[in-house]
């Protein structure tokens, strides 16, 4: 049996079975284990993908294949794209206000009360971009 981690999710898989099967996956994110990218033999850099040469083109190198050449990789988890992950979602999250979302929300309904219990059309008032916000919370239900 051996171990690895996950090139998707960073989980560190134990109880691997080798050879490894094509059916194999991350019990965390579902994604194929006996995958290119899980390989090593893989190459990002390389135009083929692989430094095996004998190999034969894998064009989806993050899904199944059938690779006579395949050996499972410790070093397949990237660390720095995990970073890159979060550092991008924090970003975004600061952008739009996540926790500040919520807030706003409670801000908003509570206006809309007050405005409504002195017969005010909050809707006549809003410019538009406004307008495309409140939209754009309804529709994603925020």
């Amino acid at each position: 049996m051996a171990t690895a981690t996950c090139w998707q999710c960073g989980k560190h898989l134990t109880h691997i079975i080798t050879p490894v099967s094509r059916r194999e996956e991350c019990s965390a994110c579902h994604y194929d284990i006996h995958a290119c990218k899980m390989c090593l033999y893989f190459d990002g850099r390389n135009r083929t993908g692989c430094d095996e040469e004998r190999a034969e083109l894998v064009v989806d190198r993050e899904r199944a294949n059938f690779c006579e050449y395949y050996a499972l990789s410790n070093q397949a988890f990237d660390d720095k794209k995990l970073h890159k992950q979060r550092q991008a979602k924090a970003q975004l999250a600061a952008l739009f206000g996540d926790d500040s979302l919520d807030n706003e929300q409670a801000t908003i309904d509570q206006r809309s009360v007050s405005d409504n219990a002195h017969g005010i059309d909050k809707q006549s008032e809003e410019t538009p971009a406004q307008a495309a916000e409140r939209k754009l919370h309804d529709l994603l239900n925020q």
